[in-house]
């Protein structure tokens, strides 16, 4: 792979959508940067909100990939997209085209 993309993850400590994220960037080995906005700093919250605001962002998790691109919200095929990763219904059709035939039984 190319040169790593910078992420960034704002999110909220009781929201279990920001669990997810963090989940799933784990899941994949992705490096990130993580703050929990509710028990950040007023400083830190002060940045978290100019950036959201500048972005027009309004909702946790905030991930941000890069200096340009972002994402609200878990959206793991999104995550993929813009890391160059295989989508999970990808990684899904590569196992079953490599695996034991799945479904019907003989009748």
């Amino acid at each position: 792979m190319g040169e790593q993309i910078k992420v960034e993850l704002y999110g909220l400590s009781t929201c279990p959508w920001s669990r997810n994220t963090r989940a799933w960037l784990d899941k994949h080995h992705v490096t990130y940067d993580f703050v929990d906005y509710d028990l950040a700093d007023e400083g830190m919250q002060r940045h978290i909100q100019e950036e959201m605001v500048g972005r027009g962002a309004s909702a946790f998790p905030f991930v941000r990939f890069g200096e340009t691109d972002f994402i609200i919200g878990y959206n793991p095929d999104a995550f993929a997209r813009l890391l160059g990763l295989p989508t999970d219904a990808e990684l899904d059709a590569a196992k079953g085209e490599e695996g034991p035939a799945k479904g019907g039984g003989a009748g």
